[in-house]
């Protein structure tokens, strides 16, 4: 069975237990990011100690991890694809293994919920999947009074920086308008809200809401048309889908997937800042978008101000 505990922003924490289901019938829809989606009935049970006591009881597999060299050649490779017009834009990304069986997934998610009260925190278990936690600021889409939105979030500085830069808000630009391509192909009228800075903890990230006014789509076939979006794959697509997949030499599993809530009120979060939970530690996964203005060094450092940012929170059971 399928078992979420989340908090939405402004809302109360809940957890789910979700059974199969056919897509016209589900309430819950989880994908992994090149996955198919799953479909599910979700139910409301009260959190148990048996959710936390059976959490993070699968053995890691064996992985290799780039190290700072190796990603930073990624990178560079990835740039020549884009200056020979192969994709606009490419996001990366890496893994990182923290050795720490002593870590305590239950006070990690109540540390994850004071941290980051503007996210979306979870903690997923699925029979295959695993077990997986985060706290993710994306939101791929939701309900409004009006009809839909959808959030273009992109681009990465460090709390406190005092602009942005070229490379940033070109990066952005490119999820802007593939949001906004989605949402107009299911009608309606189409808006756009100031564009803002988001706090992301430690980071801060552009944002900008998409509108639609069509109350009457299909709210999970357009999270389908939404996702991947730029902010997590790239542009064109499937071009960089490929590139992914030839460069990272990893299955992103559910990182960079969703998950959505598809009851009277719509909400589905892309599934970032995430972390998997094994018996002997935990699993990081961050990455950044390319762009002919990236630097390799630059990118390099913003999957380790990711990583660090939630590996300072994981808590440790002394006495285990």
């Amino acid at each position: 069975m399928l078992e979420v505990l989340l908090r939405i922003p402004n809302q109360n924490i809940r957890m789910l237990h979700c059974r199969p289901s056919d897509a016209e019938h589900a309430t819950f829809v989880l994908r992994g990011f090149s996955s198919e989606a799953s479909y599910y009935i979700a139910e409301d049970k009260g959190e148990s100690d048996d959710f936390w006591a059976s959490f993070a009881n699968q053995l890691k597999p064996e992985t290799k991890e780039k190290r700072a060299a190796e990603y930073q050649e990624m990178v560079q490779s990835a740039i020549r694809e884009i200056q020979q017009h192969v994709v606009q834009k490419v996001v990366l990304s890496r893994q990182f293994f923290w050795d720490c069986p002593n870590a305590n997934a239950r006070e990690t998610f109540n540390t994850l919920l004071k941290s980051y009260p503007a996210c979306t925190v979870f903690a997923i278990k699925h029979p295959e999947y695993g077990s997986w936690m985060g706290a993710s600021p994306e939101v791929l889409l939701e309900s409004t009074d009006e009809g839909y939105r959808s959030m273009s979030l992109a681009g990465t500085r460090l709390k406190n920086a005092t602009r942005w830069g070229n490379k940033e808000l070109e990066e952005q630009k490119f999820v802007t308008k593939e949001v906004h391509r989605s949402l107009k192909t299911f009608g309606g009228k189409i808006s756009r809200d100031k564009q803002t800075t988001f706090n992301a903890g430690p980071v801060e990230h552009l944002l900008t809401w998409v509108n639609t006014d069509n109350q009457t789509l299909d709210s999970k076939s357009l999270a389908e048309e939404l996702h991947p979006t730029p902010a997590i794959c790239g542009s064109p697509a499937g071009k960089a889908q490929e590139l992914i997949a030839q460069y990272e030499e990893y299955d992103r599993s559910l990182y960079a997937g969703y998950f959505g809530l598809f009851e009277q009120q719509v909400h589905a979060t892309v599934l970032l800042r995430s972390m998997q939970w094994f018996t002997s530690g935990v699993q990081f996964y961050a990455g950044g978008g390319i762009t002919k203005d990236s630097v390799p060094l630059d990118e390099w450092m913003e999957t380790e101000h990711k990583i660090s940012a939630l590996k300072e929170l994981i808590q440790i059971d002394d006495n285990r």
